[in-house]
Protein backbone atom coordinates (compact mmCIF):
# COMPACT_ATOMS: atom_id res chain seq x y z
CA UNK A 1 0.00 0.00 0.00
CA UNK A 2 2.93 1.97 0.86
CA UNK A 3 5.49 0.68 -1.59
CA UNK A 4 5.65 0.77 -5.31
CA UNK A 5 5.35 -2.96 -6.25
CA UNK A 6 7.45 -3.11 -9.30
CA UNK A 7 9.83 -0.09 -8.97
CA UNK A 8 13.19 -1.25 -7.94
CA UNK A 9 14.78 1.87 -7.61
CA UNK A 10 12.49 3.43 -6.18
CA UNK A 11 12.16 1.75 -2.26
CA UNK A 12 9.79 2.98 0.95
CA UNK A 13 11.82 3.89 4.00
CA UNK A 14 9.18 5.61 5.95
CA UNK A 15 7.59 5.36 9.03
CA UNK A 16 4.38 4.37 10.48
CA UNK A 17 2.57 5.73 13.30
CA UNK A 18 -0.56 3.63 13.84
CA UNK A 19 -1.51 5.13 17.26
CA UNK A 20 -1.55 9.23 16.56
CA UNK A 21 -4.54 10.28 17.43
CA UNK A 22 -4.90 13.77 16.67
CA UNK A 23 -2.49 16.06 14.21
CA UNK A 24 -1.53 19.01 15.44
CA UNK A 25 -3.37 19.52 18.10
CA UNK A 26 -6.29 19.55 15.85
CA UNK A 27 -7.36 17.15 13.36
CA UNK A 28 -8.49 13.51 14.74
CA UNK A 29 -6.10 10.63 12.81
CA UNK A 30 -8.84 7.27 14.27
CA UNK A 31 -6.82 5.81 11.39
CA UNK A 32 -3.34 7.09 12.98
CA UNK A 33 -0.75 8.62 9.98
CA UNK A 34 2.56 8.30 8.03
CA UNK A 35 5.62 9.79 7.49
CA UNK A 36 6.81 8.68 4.00
CA UNK A 37 10.17 8.82 2.70
CA UNK A 38 11.73 6.66 -0.04
CA UNK A 39 14.96 6.20 -1.19
CA UNK A 40 15.65 7.04 -5.15
CA UNK A 41 18.46 4.74 -6.52
CA UNK A 42 20.15 6.39 -9.81
CA UNK A 43 23.10 4.75 -11.67
CA UNK A 44 25.53 7.09 -9.77
CA UNK A 45 23.94 8.78 -6.97
CA UNK A 46 21.19 7.90 -4.62
CA UNK A 47 18.45 10.37 -3.24
CA UNK A 48 15.99 10.24 -0.10
CA UNK A 49 13.19 11.98 -0.54
CA UNK A 50 11.98 13.67 2.74
CA UNK A 51 12.78 12.91 6.19
CA UNK A 52 10.55 11.63 8.93
CA UNK A 53 8.94 13.34 11.92
CA UNK A 54 11.25 13.15 15.03
CA UNK A 55 9.05 10.68 16.96
CA UNK A 56 9.97 8.53 14.39
CA UNK A 57 13.34 8.74 13.52
CA UNK A 58 14.50 5.42 14.86
CA UNK A 59 12.35 3.80 12.31
CA UNK A 60 13.66 5.57 9.32
CA UNK A 61 17.23 5.27 10.96
CA UNK A 62 16.76 1.14 11.28
CA UNK A 63 14.66 1.01 7.41
CA UNK A 64 17.70 2.75 5.86
CA UNK A 65 19.84 0.06 7.41
CA UNK A 66 18.12 -2.59 6.59
CA UNK A 67 17.69 -1.38 3.14
CA UNK A 68 21.32 -2.12 2.80
CA UNK A 69 21.97 1.67 1.26
CA UNK A 70 25.51 2.73 1.80
CA UNK A 71 25.64 6.04 0.33
CA UNK A 72 23.24 8.46 0.12
CA UNK A 73 24.02 12.00 -1.46
CA UNK A 74 21.01 13.99 -1.55
CA UNK A 75 18.06 14.31 1.03
CA UNK A 76 15.38 16.42 -1.21
CA UNK A 77 13.33 18.58 1.20
CA UNK A 78 9.88 18.99 -0.33
CA UNK A 79 8.16 20.84 3.02
CA UNK A 80 9.86 22.22 5.87
CA UNK A 81 7.39 20.99 8.65
CA UNK A 82 8.67 18.51 11.44
CA UNK A 83 6.94 15.64 10.13
CA UNK A 84 8.63 15.92 7.05
CA UNK A 85 11.85 17.19 7.73
CA UNK A 86 12.68 16.71 11.89
CA UNK A 87 14.77 13.95 11.38
CA UNK A 88 17.19 15.39 8.43
CA UNK A 89 20.26 16.35 10.93
CA UNK A 90 20.18 12.30 12.09
CA UNK A 91 20.57 11.62 8.60
CA UNK A 92 23.29 14.33 7.77
CA UNK A 93 24.52 13.05 10.75
CA UNK A 94 24.77 9.45 9.16
CA UNK A 95 26.16 10.72 6.06
CA UNK A 96 27.87 14.12 6.36
CA UNK A 97 28.73 14.43 2.90
CA UNK A 98 25.15 14.55 1.88
CA UNK A 99 23.49 17.46 0.28
CA UNK A 100 20.44 18.88 0.91
CA UNK A 101 18.05 19.66 -2.13
CA UNK A 102 15.14 22.35 -1.98
CA UNK A 103 14.07 25.26 -3.37
CA UNK A 104 14.85 28.63 -1.88
CA UNK A 105 11.44 29.07 0.43
CA UNK A 106 12.72 25.77 1.96
CA UNK A 107 15.98 26.34 2.42
CA UNK A 108 14.24 29.83 4.50
CA UNK A 109 12.52 28.09 6.51
CA UNK A 110 14.66 24.84 7.49
CA UNK A 111 16.59 27.67 8.85
CA UNK A 112 14.05 29.40 11.25
CA UNK A 113 12.07 26.25 11.95
CA UNK A 114 15.04 23.93 12.23
CA UNK A 115 18.50 25.62 12.24
CA UNK A 116 19.77 23.81 9.43
CA UNK A 117 22.57 25.81 7.37
CA UNK A 118 22.21 27.14 4.28
CA UNK A 119 25.61 26.55 3.83
CA UNK A 120 24.05 22.64 3.68
CA UNK A 121 21.32 23.47 0.93
CA UNK A 122 21.50 23.15 -2.68
CA UNK A 123 18.65 25.28 -3.96
CA UNK A 124 16.77 24.60 -7.42
CA UNK A 125 13.79 26.41 -9.13
CA UNK A 126 10.99 25.04 -11.03
CA UNK A 127 11.69 22.70 -13.34
CA UNK A 128 15.12 22.30 -12.74
CA UNK A 129 16.51 18.58 -12.86
CA UNK A 130 18.50 16.84 -10.25
CA UNK A 131 20.51 14.25 -12.50
CA UNK A 132 21.04 10.48 -10.48
CA UNK A 133 22.07 8.67 -13.59
CA UNK A 134 19.56 7.24 -15.31
CA UNK A 135 16.62 8.67 -13.61
CA UNK A 136 15.69 12.18 -12.95
CA UNK A 137 13.87 14.43 -10.64
CA UNK A 138 12.09 17.23 -11.53
CA UNK A 139 11.04 20.16 -9.04
CA UNK A 140 7.81 21.39 -9.35
CA UNK A 141 6.74 23.97 -6.60
CA UNK A 142 3.01 24.10 -5.22
CA UNK A 143 3.31 26.98 -2.95
CA UNK A 144 0.23 27.21 0.08
CA UNK A 145 -0.53 23.29 -0.84
CA UNK A 146 -0.73 24.40 2.00
CA UNK A 147 2.39 26.01 3.33
CA UNK A 148 4.22 29.05 0.86
CA UNK A 149 7.18 25.77 0.67
CA UNK A 150 5.10 22.80 -0.59
CA UNK A 151 7.38 21.31 -3.77
CA UNK A 152 6.34 18.35 -5.74
CA UNK A 153 9.10 16.49 -7.87
CA UNK A 154 8.37 14.36 -10.91
CA UNK A 155 10.41 11.14 -11.63
CA UNK A 156 9.58 11.09 -15.30
CA UNK A 157 11.45 7.89 -16.11
CA UNK A 158 8.64 5.79 -13.76
CA UNK A 159 6.19 8.30 -13.85
CA UNK A 160 6.29 8.53 -10.39
CA UNK A 161 5.23 11.58 -8.85
CA UNK A 162 6.35 13.15 -4.89
CA UNK A 163 3.37 15.28 -4.09
CA UNK A 164 4.10 16.43 -0.97
CA UNK A 165 0.91 17.22 1.50
CA UNK A 166 -1.21 17.25 -2.01
CA UNK A 167 -3.36 14.12 -2.25
CA UNK A 168 -2.00 12.69 1.31
CA UNK A 169 -4.43 10.95 3.89
CA UNK A 170 -3.38 10.15 7.47
CA UNK A 171 -3.87 7.03 7.25
CA UNK A 172 -1.71 4.04 8.40
CA UNK A 173 -1.35 0.25 7.92
CA UNK A 174 -3.22 -1.45 10.56
CA UNK A 175 -1.79 -5.23 10.02
CA UNK A 176 -4.69 -6.50 9.02
CA UNK A 177 -4.74 -7.01 5.36
CA UNK A 178 -5.62 -4.62 2.67
CA UNK A 179 -7.85 -1.50 4.35
CA UNK A 180 -11.26 -1.17 2.69
CA UNK A 181 -10.84 1.54 -0.75
CA UNK A 182 -13.57 4.14 0.89
CA UNK A 183 -11.85 3.69 3.82
CA UNK A 184 -8.87 5.78 2.39
CA UNK A 185 -10.86 8.08 0.36
CA UNK A 186 -12.90 8.99 3.57
CA UNK A 187 -9.91 9.76 5.16
CA UNK A 188 -8.58 11.36 2.26
CA UNK A 189 -11.67 14.05 1.59
CA UNK A 190 -10.83 14.43 5.91
CA UNK A 191 -7.51 15.22 5.35
CA UNK A 192 -8.25 17.80 2.15
CA UNK A 193 -10.88 19.30 4.29
CA UNK A 194 -8.86 20.12 7.30
CA UNK A 195 -5.44 20.87 4.94
CA UNK A 196 -6.17 21.58 1.55
CA UNK A 197 -9.91 23.45 1.53
CA UNK A 198 -8.78 26.56 2.32
CA UNK A 199 -6.61 26.86 -0.86
CA UNK A 200 -8.85 25.21 -3.04
CA UNK A 201 -8.27 27.63 -5.58
CA UNK A 202 -4.51 27.05 -5.74
CA UNK A 203 -5.31 23.41 -5.22
CA UNK A 204 -7.27 22.83 -8.39
CA UNK A 205 -4.30 24.50 -10.37
CA UNK A 206 -2.59 22.20 -9.33
CA UNK A 207 -5.10 19.21 -10.06
CA UNK A 208 -5.37 20.11 -13.68
CA UNK A 209 -1.04 20.70 -13.90
CA UNK A 210 -0.67 16.74 -11.87
CA UNK A 211 -3.24 15.18 -14.90
CA UNK A 212 -1.23 16.46 -17.93
CA UNK A 213 2.04 15.21 -16.55
CA UNK A 214 -0.23 11.43 -16.85
CA UNK A 215 1.95 9.93 -13.91
CA UNK A 216 2.08 6.40 -13.21
CA UNK A 217 1.59 6.61 -9.54
CA UNK A 218 1.51 9.42 -7.27
CA UNK A 219 3.26 9.14 -3.89
CA UNK A 220 2.36 11.78 -0.97
CA UNK A 221 3.94 12.20 2.16
CA UNK A 222 1.30 10.91 4.17
CA UNK A 223 -0.83 7.68 3.63
CA UNK A 224 -1.02 5.15 0.87
CA UNK A 225 0.45 5.51 -2.71
CA UNK A 226 -2.48 6.56 -4.97
CA UNK A 227 -1.54 3.04 -7.92
CA UNK A 228 -4.59 4.28 -9.79
CA UNK A 229 -4.30 8.15 -9.48
CA UNK A 230 -7.29 8.86 -11.41
CA UNK A 231 -8.99 8.02 -8.08
CA UNK A 232 -7.40 11.25 -6.22
CA UNK A 233 -7.52 13.52 -9.21
CA UNK A 234 -11.06 12.68 -9.78
CA UNK A 235 -11.92 13.45 -6.43
CA UNK A 236 -9.86 16.54 -5.81
CA UNK A 237 -11.54 18.09 -9.01
CA UNK A 238 -14.89 17.45 -7.66
CA UNK A 239 -13.51 18.84 -4.03
CA UNK A 240 -11.66 22.08 -5.58
CA UNK A 241 -15.12 22.91 -7.15
CA UNK A 242 -16.99 24.11 -4.38
CA UNK A 243 -19.99 22.33 -5.87
CA UNK A 244 -22.27 22.18 -2.87
CA UNK A 245 -25.60 19.92 -1.73
CA UNK A 246 -29.32 20.51 -0.69
CA UNK A 247 -27.02 19.72 3.12
CA UNK A 248 -26.84 21.65 6.68
CA UNK A 249 -24.15 21.10 9.40
CA UNK A 250 -25.27 21.71 12.92
CA UNK A 251 -22.41 22.22 15.52
CA UNK A 252 -23.93 22.37 18.43
CA UNK A 253 -23.81 22.37 22.92
CA UNK A 254 -26.67 22.04 24.96
CA UNK A 255 -25.47 22.83 28.44
CA UNK A 256 -28.97 22.20 29.98
CA UNK A 257 -31.37 21.40 27.17
CA UNK A 258 -32.36 24.30 25.78
CA UNK A 259 -30.29 24.37 22.56
CA UNK A 260 -30.99 20.37 22.23
CA UNK A 261 -34.43 21.18 21.73
CA UNK A 262 -34.29 23.69 19.07
CA UNK A 263 -31.36 21.46 17.07
CA UNK A 264 -33.56 18.83 17.36
CA UNK A 265 -36.30 20.66 16.17
CA UNK A 266 -34.48 22.28 13.15
CA UNK A 267 -33.55 18.90 12.33
CA UNK A 268 -36.63 17.39 11.91
CA UNK A 269 -38.36 20.56 10.13
CA UNK A 270 -35.25 20.69 7.32
CA UNK A 271 -35.59 16.93 6.93
CA UNK A 272 -39.28 17.11 6.24
CA UNK A 273 -38.19 19.98 3.94
CA UNK A 274 -35.75 17.11 1.99
CA UNK A 275 -32.80 19.07 3.26
CA UNK A 276 -30.25 16.72 4.12
CA UNK A 277 -28.88 17.07 8.46
CA UNK A 278 -25.44 16.26 10.35
CA UNK A 279 -25.56 17.08 13.42
CA UNK A 280 -22.32 17.28 15.67
CA UNK A 281 -22.65 17.62 19.54
CA UNK A 282 -19.15 19.42 20.36
CA UNK A 283 -20.19 18.71 24.02
CA UNK A 284 -21.14 15.01 24.43
CA UNK A 285 -17.91 13.85 25.76
CA UNK A 286 -14.51 15.18 26.47
CA UNK A 287 -13.00 14.55 23.32
CA UNK A 288 -16.32 15.48 21.60
CA UNK A 289 -14.49 19.23 20.43
CA UNK A 290 -11.73 17.10 18.48
CA UNK A 291 -13.85 14.91 16.95
CA UNK A 292 -17.21 16.52 16.41
CA UNK A 293 -15.15 19.92 15.18
CA UNK A 294 -13.22 17.29 12.81
CA UNK A 295 -16.41 15.89 11.20
CA UNK A 296 -17.71 18.90 10.84
CA UNK A 297 -15.19 19.63 8.43
CA UNK A 298 -15.01 16.81 6.52
CA UNK A 299 -18.87 18.19 5.79
CA UNK A 300 -18.07 21.58 4.69
CA UNK A 301 -16.26 20.21 1.87
CA UNK A 302 -20.02 19.74 0.22
CA UNK A 303 -22.66 21.49 2.54
CA UNK A 304 -24.77 23.87 1.26
CA UNK A 305 -25.85 25.69 5.02
CA UNK A 306 -23.86 25.87 8.27
CA UNK A 307 -25.70 26.57 11.14
CA UNK A 308 -23.81 27.11 14.59
CA UNK A 309 -26.31 26.49 17.89
CA UNK A 310 -24.97 27.44 20.91
CA UNK A 311 -26.37 28.06 24.67
CA UNK A 312 -25.09 31.84 26.35
CA UNK A 313 -22.34 31.71 29.07
CA UNK A 314 -22.53 34.55 31.00
CA UNK A 315 -23.40 37.15 28.29
CA UNK A 316 -21.40 35.36 25.48
CA UNK A 317 -21.39 31.89 22.95
CA UNK A 318 -20.09 28.63 24.61
CA UNK A 319 -16.33 28.52 24.17
CA UNK A 320 -16.51 25.33 22.46
CA UNK A 321 -18.95 27.16 19.69
CA UNK A 322 -16.23 29.96 19.53
CA UNK A 323 -14.17 27.25 18.64
CA UNK A 324 -16.11 25.42 16.28
CA UNK A 325 -16.98 28.69 14.30
CA UNK A 326 -13.41 30.30 13.96
CA UNK A 327 -12.06 26.75 12.55
CA UNK A 328 -14.47 26.54 10.34
CA UNK A 329 -14.17 30.32 9.47
CA UNK A 330 -10.49 29.25 8.85
CA UNK A 331 -11.09 26.42 6.59
CA UNK A 332 -13.06 28.78 4.29
CA UNK A 333 -16.05 26.42 3.37
CA UNK A 334 -18.37 27.23 -0.06
CA UNK A 335 -20.98 27.26 2.11
CA UNK A 336 -23.60 29.60 1.10
CA UNK A 337 -25.91 30.02 4.00
CA UNK A 338 -24.58 30.62 7.41
CA UNK A 339 -26.77 31.45 10.64
CA UNK A 340 -26.99 31.32 14.59
CA UNK A 341 -28.71 29.82 16.90
CA UNK A 342 -29.26 28.90 20.77
CA UNK A 343 -30.37 30.15 23.92
CA UNK A 344 -30.25 32.05 27.01
CA UNK A 345 -31.19 32.80 30.33
CA UNK A 346 -31.52 36.33 31.58
CA UNK A 347 -29.51 38.14 28.03
CA UNK A 348 -26.99 37.49 25.53
CA UNK A 349 -24.80 38.88 23.15
CA UNK A 350 -23.74 35.47 21.52
CA UNK A 351 -25.18 35.82 17.88
CA UNK A 352 -23.18 39.66 17.84
CA UNK A 353 -20.09 37.34 19.32
CA UNK A 354 -20.37 34.96 16.70
CA UNK A 355 -20.76 37.02 14.17
CA UNK A 356 -17.55 38.82 15.02
CA UNK A 357 -15.63 35.65 14.87
CA UNK A 358 -16.88 34.48 11.62
CA UNK A 359 -16.83 37.67 9.43
CA UNK A 360 -14.23 35.99 7.17
CA UNK A 361 -16.84 33.28 6.06
CA UNK A 362 -17.98 33.82 2.66
CA UNK A 363 -21.76 32.82 3.48
CA UNK A 364 -25.32 34.86 3.01
CA UNK A 365 -25.95 35.50 6.54
CA UNK A 366 -29.07 33.92 8.22
CA UNK A 367 -31.05 36.73 10.54
CA UNK A 368 -29.90 35.27 14.27
CA UNK A 369 -32.83 32.78 16.37
CA UNK A 370 -32.59 32.74 19.99
CA UNK A 371 -34.36 31.95 22.56
CA UNK A 372 -35.00 32.93 26.10
CA UNK A 373 -34.76 29.74 28.79
CA UNK A 374 -37.00 26.30 27.41
CA UNK A 375 -38.27 26.77 24.15
CA UNK A 376 -42.04 27.22 23.94
CA UNK A 377 -44.82 26.31 21.32
CA UNK A 378 -44.14 29.58 19.66
CA UNK A 379 -40.16 29.45 19.36
CA UNK A 380 -40.98 26.06 17.68
CA UNK A 381 -42.90 27.87 15.39
CA UNK A 382 -40.10 30.11 14.88
CA UNK A 383 -37.59 27.11 14.30
CA UNK A 384 -39.94 25.83 11.71
CA UNK A 385 -40.49 29.17 9.64
CA UNK A 386 -36.55 29.41 10.14
CA UNK A 387 -36.10 26.51 8.15
CA UNK A 388 -38.96 27.21 5.69
CA UNK A 389 -36.57 30.25 4.81
CA UNK A 390 -33.41 28.19 4.76
CA UNK A 391 -35.61 25.40 2.16
CA UNK A 392 -36.68 28.36 -0.10
CA UNK A 393 -33.47 29.69 -0.24
CA UNK A 394 -31.91 26.38 -1.34
CA UNK A 395 -34.47 26.18 -3.78
CA UNK A 396 -33.71 29.49 -5.02
CA UNK A 397 -29.85 28.73 -5.91
CA UNK A 398 -31.41 24.97 -7.52
CA UNK A 399 -29.80 22.90 -4.73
Amino acid sequence: MFRLTDCDSIVSVGAQHPDRSLFDCLMPTPHGTTYNSYLVYGKDKTALIDAVDPDKADVLMENLRASGVERVDYLVCLHTEQDHAGSIALVKERWPALRIVATARVRDLLGTHLHIPASDIDVVAENDVLDLGGLTLRFLPIPFAHWPDNTMAYCEERKVLFSSDLFGSHFAESGEGEPDAEEIMTAARSYYSEIMMPFRGQIARYVERVKALGVRWIVPAHGPVWTEPDRILDAYTLWTAGAVVRKATVPYVSMHGSTQVMVDRLAQSLERRGVEVHLHNLGARPDSLTDETGHMIFDLVDSAVLILATPTVLIGPHPAAVYAGVTATAMKPPAKLFGVMGSFGWGSKAADTIAALTADLKAERLDPLMVKGLPTDADLAAIDAYADDIAARLDALGL
